[in-house]
This record gives structure tokens, C-alpha cells and sequence, in this order.
């Protein structure tokens, strides 16, 4: 092998990721992965973010690839950088994400040998990639070219589908690693043939998984058959085709209960009846007989509403779940249709003669909606008073940002409360918003990073809790350089407030044990750590100052970050306060 066959075959391996519906890849500096970055710089057909972090660049690439849908791919040097990946590459796996990850490595030579910066990089990831390819040293001639274009044609189909995520090519490279130009007749001779293949591209669409007509047929006479359905949207409920999803629901009349990260919610036709307020609905009417169905229908993962798993386990209707890939049903009582989300409702529901929704079931999960959020109108607005001193109150805090982001604005939850609130306090309908978050392995790694990669693709709102922006805080040296609008608002509750609503905050701890062990208050001032990566940082401490700040940070390109202190505990006494309401409010069961 010569430097000029090692220059052609690492053009050979990026054409192909272009070739393969790859726009973007991320690359992390380094020596090893020399041939490669040099490559993708030649190319105008791929963009690239160059990203020091290798954790913080997986978290930008799949941001990217959760934005657009489409595979994007990492780039990294030998040795430890390649471990860096892993979380996120857990995320994509379990979220179903396209991720290709090229590690640049040593060549067999150097393998157990003591050389530096190697380790065993062979199917590192395990399990948590839908495939590993060993790319092998350049070589081989015109065979070896053509070998290589068709390891990557593979690599990019494998991550696209059927079941999409993240896949794996080591990339072994030898010095020198620096490009050459074909010197000898044979090199030259090696360029023709790469230049061909560039001409040609192997372009092999990704499969889909279709249900089955039995299945179809199934879930079809199951759905004729209820007159008290509903429907139940979780995380990715769907993906482009939001229109399937009405569509059904039109047809059954049944009420849509989804949540924002089922991309349902918002830009909901007027035509749809919805439950936007179903946690606190099922909450506070857990046992309520005028709201119990005869079949559910569930789109997608489990529902995030903490209300949905204790309601459910008090019920026995029969449930079928929907879903494009993985098998969402931890509860082990549903009946499963695993194949295109979209194609699946297209066909039940041309299948199903028209009919209108039970007048009474629909009128009363109307009503119950209409109270619910109504309760939580009510408490935002009695407990506004006494928040003052303390700060804004986290629901308002959140309802407001987002209110203030113009429609096309993608917005990015963190896990914890801010993917919880959203539902409590932001009612469905109006413009269409599409909704990010990490619900694949539930996490609260990388979310600035994230975001970042979302952001390649247009103005972008952030909201994530104290907690998550001093996790991911090293990615604003990501984030100073984003070029479209970027709004990251930390919500400053002092700490991982979710804790103090699961029973162990009640247990008898030493004290100060529960704050150091479990709420861990970060005590950082996001404003001075945005600044000091280079980002815009502004203190909001109102809901004018909020609303005024978030206006400006999407109206501007770049990163700013918005530190806004809420009251502590605020988030679980609105909610209280919404529960007693309901309980203190007449039920009516079933209006008329």
C-alpha cells in the first residue's frame, strides 16, 4: 500500500457516504483519521462540524440525525476517542436514529503490540449497534476499492432501516497518512477505477418493515368493534406522517390523548377531538368508571405522563400497540403491530366504515379536558403571587418560552420536568411545532450537544433544568459556534427537583443526605459559564425579562443561554394544586 492508494480508497469510502443520503459528519481532530478528514474536506458533497469532544460529537450528530431523519456520520481518531461515542450511541439505538461511526484505527500490525493510542476496537459497542464492519487496510487494487465502497453502502442501508441506528465501521489506516497524488501507472491506473465508482454511485434504498394484512385485519375489527376507544400518543408516536394519525381518528371519533413528543400535539386539525391534559385527567380520575374504555389504541412508545403506567395496571380493556420497529409494551398486555406507523394507519382506516364517536364518551373526556386545564390556569394564577419572592414559577417559566418561539422553531425538551410540563401546561392545537427529545434511553446526557445538531437545520429552543446544563455544560464550546439561533433556557429549581416527587424524598435520611445524594443542586451561574465558552448569557429573573429574552435569542444567529430562577418546589405544588381542584370540582361523568 502507497499514501496515493490510501488517499484514493479514503475518497472511495466518503463518496460512498454521500452516495448513501449521509449530509453531514462530524469530525473529531486527530492524527490516525488523517486520510478521512482529508477526504470529506475534498468533498462538497458533505458538510462538516469539526467537534473536539467526541462525546459532545455523537450528541451533535444525533441531534442532527433526530432533526432530519437522516443518517449522519462520526468521524474519530484511534484509541479512547472511539469510547467516547458510546452514550449516545446507546440513544440512537434505542431511539431508532441513523448513526454511522467511522473509527480511524491501527493497522493489524500494531495490534498487541504496546503501540500508543491503541486498544481493541472491534465491535466495540457490542450489541448497541445494529452492525459492525471491519473495513480492513487500504489495498487490494480495484477489487479493494470496490469492496470498500460497498462496506459503507452497507454500513449507511444497515443504519437506515429496517430497523434504523447507529452502526459501526472500524477503519484501519497505515502511515503515512498524509494525502498523495498517483505517481506510478498502477496509481493511476487506481484513480480511473475510483473515478468510475465516483460516476456510479451504489445507491441502495432503505428497506421498510410493512405490517402484515392479518395483523391489519386484526387491529381493524378490534377498532369496529369499541364504541369507547382511545387513542394514545407516546415519544416518536409517528414520524412525517402526522396526516395518518388524524386521519384515524377522525374515522373512530375516538378522543387522541398525545403528548408533545409525538409530534400529535401540536398543529392539530379544529376536526380532532383531544385530551391535551390526560395526566392529570387519569391523575385525578384514576378510578372514575365513566372514563374507563373498551379498547385502547397506542401509537408508538409509552406515554411519558407519570399518571399513564398506575392508571393502566387499574384497567383491562384490550390494548393494541402500533409501532414502527421496536416492541413498546413493558406492561406485557398488549397486542403488538410492528411495521411503518403510517402505512398501518392509511390502511386500518380505509378499511374501517365511517362512523361517529359515542356522544356521551365523547363528551365527557371533552369536559374533563376543559376542567383539567382549567385547574392548572386556575393554580398558575393563584400561586403567581406568592412565587414572586421566590422566583417565576417553573410551568409558567416553561409555557412562556415556548409561547415566545416563532412556530417554525424546532423545540428540544430535557428529560426530567421539562418533558413532563410541556403537557401539563402547553394545550394542543394552534401552529404546528416539532418536538425533540432524548426518550430513547431516557437520559439527560448530551442535550446541549443535541441540540446543537438540531440547530444545523434552523432556529432551535432549548429548555433543560439546572441538572442537565451542568452535565452537558462543555458543549457551549460547541453551541458558540451554531450559525442559526439557538435559545438554551436553563431552569433553575436548585437541583434535580423530579426526585422530590418519588417516595424516597419522604423516607427518614439524615439530613442535608437527600439534597447531597439525589437533588444534587449544581450551584453553578449559567450565565458566567456561558460567557466564559464564548456564548451570549442573560439572566432572566421575570416573565418579561424571559419573554423578552427568548424573542432576541431567535432572532439573532449563535448560541445564547437564558438562566432563569424559579421557585424550588413550584412544579409539585402547581400540580397539587391542580389535583385538589379536580377533586374539589363535579365530576358530571358524562355530560349531555
Amino acid at each position: 500500500m502507497t499514501a496515493a492508494v490510501q488517499t484514493l480508497w479514503a475518497e472511495v469510502v466518503v463518496g460512498a457516504l454521500a452516495d448513501g443520503g449521509v449530509e453531514l459528519v462530524v469530525v473529531s481532530p486527530g492524527s490516525r483519521s488523517t486520510p478521512l478528514a482529508i477526504a470529506l474536506a475534498r468533498n462538497p458533497r458533505l458538510a462538516i462540524e469539526v467537534v473536539i469532544d467526541e462525546r459532545a460529537a455523537a450528541f451533535v450528530a444525533l441531534g442532527r440525525a433526530r432533526a432530519s431523519g437522516r443518517p449522519t456520520a462520526l468521524v474519530c481518531t484511534s484509541g479512547t476517542a472511539a469510547a467516547h461515542y458510546f452514550p449516545a450511541i446507546i440513544e440512537a439505538s434505542l431511539a431508532d436514529l441513523p448513526l454511522i461511526a467511522l473509527t480511524a484505527d491501527r493497522p493489524p500490525e500494531l495490534q498487541d503490540a504496546g503501540a500508543p493510542q491503541t486498544i481493541d476496537q472491534r465491535k466495540l459497542f457490542g450489541d448497541h449497534v445494529r452492525g459492525f464492519a471491519e473495513l480492513g487496510a487500504p489495498g487490494g487494487g480495484a477489487l479493494g476499492l470496490r469492496a470498500a465502497r460497498r462496506a459503507i453502502a452497507q454500513a449507511v442501508q444497515l443504519a437506515r432501516g429496517p430497523r434504523p441506528g447507529p452502526v459501526h465501521v472500524n477503519v484501519p489506516l497505515r502511515k503515512p497518512l498524509e494525502p498523495a497524488a498517483p505517481a506510478t501507472e498502477e496509481e493511476r491506473a487506481l484513480a480511473e477505477v475510483a473515478r468510475e465508482l465516483a460516476e456510479h454511485p451504489l445507491i441502495a434504498p432503505p428497506p421498510r418493515t410493512i405490517a402484515s394484512d392479518d395483523a391489519i385485519a386484526a387491529i381493524t375489527r378490534a377498532i369496529a368493534g369499541a364504541e369507547r376507544g382511545l387513542i394514545v400518543a407516546g415519544p416518536a408516536a409517528v414520524d412525517r406522517d402526522r396526516a395518518a394519525a388524524f386521519a384515524l381518528a377522525r374515522a373512530t371519533g375516538f378522543p387522541l390523548l398525545a403528548e408533545a413528543t409525538s409530534q400529535l400535539r401540536f398543529g392539530r386539525p379544529d376536526d380532532v377531538l383531544a385530551c391535551d391534559a390526560f395526566d392529570l385527567v387519569l391523575a385525578a380520575r384514576k378510578n372514575d368508571p365513566a372514563l374507563v374504555p373498551d379498547l385502547i389504541v397506542q401509537l408508538g412508545g409509552e406515554p411519558t405522563a407519570g399518571a399513564w403506567a398506575p392508571w393502566l395496571a387499574t384497567h383491562d380493556a384490550p390494548r393494541w400497540v402500533i409501532a414502527g420497529h421496536a416492541w413498546p409494551d413493558p406492561h406485557a398486555t398488549a397486542d403488538v403491530v410492528i411495521g411503518d406507523v403510517g402505512d398501518a394507519l392509511h390502511r386500518i382506516t380505509a378499511a374501517l366504515a365511517p362512523r361517529a364517536a359515542q356522544p356521551s364518551w365523547a363528551a365527557t373526556w371533552r369536559a374533563a379536558d376543559r376542567r383539567a386545564v382549567g385547574a392548572v390556569t386556575t393554580a398558575l394564577v393563584s400561586l403567581a403571587l406568592e412565587a414572586d419572592a421566590a422566583g417565576l414559577l417553573e410551568p409558567a417559566a416553561l409555557r412562556l418560552a415556548i409561547s415566545e418561539a416563532p412556530p417554525a422553531t424546532q423545540l428540544v425538551l430535557g428529560n426530567s420536568l421539562p418533558i413532563r410540563l410541556i403537557d401539563a401546561v402547553c394545550p394542543g392545537g394552534g401552529p404546528y411545532r416539532r418536538v425533540l427529545s432524548q426518550r430513547g434511553a431516557n437520559g439527560i446526557d448530551g442535550l446541549i450537544a443535541g441540540a446543537v445538531g438540531a440547530a444545523t437545520l434552523g432556529p432551535t429552543l432549548l429548555v433543560l433544568g439546572d441538572v442537565s446544563f451542568a452535565h452537558d455544560a462543555g458543549a457551549l464550546a460547541v453551541a458558540r459556534h451554531a450559525r442559526a439561533p439557538l435559545a438554551i433556557v436553563v431552569i433553575d429549581n436548585g437541583g434535580g427537583r423530579i426526585f422530590d416527587q418519588l417516595p424516597l424524598a419522604a423516607s427518614a435520611l439524615p439530613p442535608g443526605e437527600f439534597a447531597r445524594l439525589w437533588r444534587t443542586p449544581p450551584a453553578l451561574d449559567p450565565v458566567a459559564v456561558a460567557q466564559a465558552f464564548g456564548c451570549r448569557g442573560i439572566c432572566a429573573p421575570s416573565g418579561a425579562a424571559l419573554a423578552d429574552a427568548v424573542a432576541d435569542a431567535l432572532e439573532r444567529p449563535g448560541a445564547t443561554v437564558i438562566h432563569v430562577p424559579v421557585a424550588a418546589e413550584s412544579a409539585a405544588i402547581v400540580r397539587r394544586a391542580a389535583l385538589v381542584a379536580l377533586a374539589e370540582s363535579p365530576a358530571a361523568g358524562v355530560e349531555r
